[in-house]
């Protein structure tokens, strides 16, 4: 009977703990992973698949020359703890690189990179 019982709390302490190894990971981003856009956007946002710890959490946008072509001003959304954004200088025609890196309210990491296209 021990057995079961103990063996009932281990799967039960399993079950209840799986969120606790989440990670904020990107589930949609605006321009998208790979896309060209033949309009240059004035902003891009990312919305994750976990809540974000804003003050560690942040985005860059980069053009081919390695030079920010982002306002600086990244923030997640007051309203949406899994939104993050920040505003575009305007952008010609060329590939940019998105490097994001993220916080969950958990402290767990992440980061990574991206590109899309600006079309002519």
């Amino acid at each position: 009977m021990n057995i079961r019982i103990l063996a009932a709390a281990f799967v039960a302490t399993i079950g209840f703990s799986t969120g606790a190894f989440a990670h904020a990971y990107p589930q949609t981003e605006s321009p998208s992973k790979g896309s060209t856009v033949t309009t240059a956007p004035t902003a891009l946002w990312i919305e994750f698949d976990d809540e974000l710890e804003p003050k560690f959490t942040g985005v860059t946008v980069t053009d081919s020359m390695g030079m920010r072509m982002d306002d600086g001003k990244a923030a997640v959304s007051p309203t949406d703890a899994h939104h993050l954004s920040i505003g575009l200088k305007p952008l010609a025609p060329g590939q940019y690189t998105v490097t994001w890196h993220a916080t969950d309210t958990d402290t767990h990491k992440t980061h990574g990179t991206y590109t899309f296209t600006v079309g002519q």
